[in-house]
């Protein structure tokens, strides 16, 4: 929530775009990009989908330019992903390879021309998150649920912990992380503390 308020996102678009990946929040290519449109500092934008003598995906190559003259191209391809070890059995990878290679190319160049504009923020991808052909990401973990820790005994009818959308949504960020410590609720027993506390 802090880091998409420090670039100029609302809170529902914080959880939109913002993931964190290996304890650090990271910006999904579609949230990039929609950072640097609301800029106001593109002025031109051009993205080539090129395909090889079979008709197969081959590269992306995408021009960005900043108002005020600065330009940059750049191109992501096929021998890149596979490089990379980013073409994987049932990845997006391999059901739309042209969107994958657009929102690689996309990412890199706004790298280079609007690096302020997404605050420095490291895109998902990068950390190998997988990323799906509209630039979101939908890698994700799961855990086993664990019972409710004592303190909530006495609430035996609210069946699982609230989640922090509802939280936020019924007493604001502000309360919810000053009930943990200054610190966004990160786990199931922290949301069911945060609740508990605010109640």
């Amino acid at each position: 929530m802090a880091k998409g308020f420090e670039l100029g996102l609302t809170l529902t678009a914080s959880f939109e775009f913002i993931q964190v990946i290996q304890n650090k929040p990271t910006l999904a290519p579609r949230g990039a990009l929609a950072l640097v449109q609301q800029s106001g500092l593109l002025e031109g934008l051009k993205i080539e989908d090129k395909k090889d003598s079979k008709g197969e995906p081959d590269f992306c190559r995408v021009w960005m330019k900043r108002r005020g003259g600065f330009e940059y191209t750049t191109e992501f391809s096929m021998a890149d992903a596979k490089r990379a070890g980013l073409v994987k059995a049932g990845s997006a990878w391999e059901s739309f390879p042209s969107n994958m290679l657009r929102w690689r190319a996309i990412g890199y160049c706004i790298d280079v021309v609007f690096p302020d504009v997404i605050g420095g923020m490291k895109r998902s991808d990068e950390f190998g998150a997988n990323i799906d052909n509209a630039g979101n990401v939908v890698d994700g973990s799961w855990t086993t649920v664990t019972p409710a820790p004592a303190y909530v005994a006495a609430t035996p009818t609210q069946q699982a912990a609230p989640t922090l959308e509802e939280l936020v949504a019924q007493y604001g960020p502000e309360a919810v992380m000053q009930a943990n410590g200054g610190f966004i609720p990160a786990t199931e027993d922290e949301l069911w503390k945060v609740g508990a506390l605010l109640a």
